[in-house]
């Protein structure tokens, strides 16, 4: 069913340049299907995982074997790499591997597996804090908007009605407003924040100013509304939740008439570690950590944090990193298995540490996961740009975005 309150500050950022990208990713991701094929393999030999038995393949003893190796103290250790961290180098064969180029971070040795639960801290004075209204006037509109949200649903067709996506947390719902700012907390785990004044001299430009990507890059950039700034100004404001760390994917700056904003989308961050934001095709029971923001130099125009804000229960034992050599060793042993297919002719240009999410019945699990793509942003440059070898591997459902467990070294994801 239908949930009427589910992720309701995304139509306040109406994030209409973002929607064309989210709309020609949704055409690639389909198009982009993993060919895997199972075929007789030898080695019955008895794998054990808890008191389930089952046969253990020639592949998984193979990974196994790697994962079981003594790291060779070289971060990418392969033919191609630099001692510096950056890789070019192709993994696989010409007819079927995939081609790395891109710089290799530093890792910890060992990260655990973390547990998270929805928040049980977040009250109304919770959220009259992050509404921070000195009006005195403030309203509690839950049950306006909830109605408003009901009446749209029902005005609609059948066929328009949005499909219900599974959400981290509970059903709880609050939503408070001043007048002029509104902020809302769902399922312990998510909230919202607009500046109706903010986000109205924000979207007067929005559709018209150039589109700066401003990470890493602050040239032209006024020195009085800098990303450092810009990055303070949302720390703030996330400190209200107890949010002290994110990981920031994208970054763009737009200015026009007097008035100027970033655009941010980020993740929540773990000792440096932050969770997965290049999903690709999102499919029922994924749950995708997501923030997105609008920043002024005096103050943020509008928020919003998607299933993001759980609090941590549980973690495992530090498991082993997997070395980047070990890593393209693994990758190594799927291609040659076809469990999925790569074009050694487009590049995959990012390579990171990340925590991958998956709910399960209530709970969400981050595993760590190297994760290997190429920016979706950057594969839709090059589409539009007639990058042949980019339109091949799409026609042909190459890999280009990859999750493997940092422990294990099992397939989590690939498109």
């Amino acid at each position: 069913m239908y949930n009427p309150y589910h992720n309701p500050c995304r139509e306040l950022i109406g994030d209409i340049k973002t929607m064309k990208k989210r709309f020609l990713s949704a055409l690639m991701a389909g198009a982009l299907g993993i060919c895997a094929l199972t075929g007789c393999r030898k080695a019955p030999e008895a794998s054990a995982d808890s008191d389930v038995y089952h046969a253990k393949s020639s592949l998984e003893g193979e990974v196994g074997n790697i994962v079981a190796e003594e790291p060779d103290g070289n971060t990418a250790g392969m033919d191609g790499a630099k001692q510096d961290g950056s890789c070019d180098a192709l993994v696989g064969t010409e007819e079927n591997g995939i081609w790395i180029c891109a710089e290799v971070p530093a890792v910890p040795q060992a990260v655990p597996t973390l547990t998270l639960r929805e928040r049980d801290d977040w009250t109304a004075e919770k959220l009259k804090e992050l509404l921070d209204s000195r009006d005195a006037n403030v309203q509690d509109i839950t049950g306006e908007y909830l109605a408003q949200m009901e009446k749209e649903l029902s005005e609609m067709n059948e066929d328009d009605k949005p499909v219900e996506w599974l959400n981290f947390g509970d059903d709880s719902f609050m939503m408070l407003s001043d007048g002029q700012k509104k902020a809302s907390f769902r399922g312990n785990t998510s909230a919202s924040y607009v500046d109706e004044i903010l986000k109205k001299s924000c979207d007067a430009i929005y559709k018209k100013a150039p589109e700066m990507d401003a990470a890493g890059n602050d040239e032209g950039i006024p020195a009085k509304f800098s990303v450092s700034r810009m990055k303070d100004i949302l720390l703030e404001k996330l400190a209200v939740l107890d949010i002290m760390e994110i990981h920031i994917s994208r970054i763009l700056y737009y200015e026009l008439d007097g008035t100027a904003f970033y655009e941010l989308v980020f993740t929540p961050s773990y000792e440096t570690i932050g969770v997965a934001s290049e999903f690709g095709q999102i499919e029922l029971g994924d749950v995708q950590p997501r923030g997105t923001a609008w920043i002024t130099e005096d103050g943020i125009a509008a928020m919003s944090l998607d299933d993001y804000c759980g609090k941590i229960t549980g973690q495992s034992e530090n498991g082993k990193i997997l070395t980047f050599s070990q890593v393209t060793d693994i990758l190594e042993k799927y291609l040659e298995n076809n469990i999925f297919y790569g074009n050694s002719k487009a590049k995959l240009t990012q390579t990171e540490l990340v925590y991958y999410p998956t709910l399960r019945e209530s709970e969400l699990i981050l595993t760590p996961a190297w994760h290997i793509c190429i920016p979706l942003n950057e594969m839709i440059e090059a589409l539009e740009s007639g990058d042949k070898a980019w339109q091949d591997a799409v026609e042909k459902g190459a890999a280009w975005n990859i999750y493997l467990d940092a422990v294990t070294g099992e397939l989590i994801k690939v498109e």
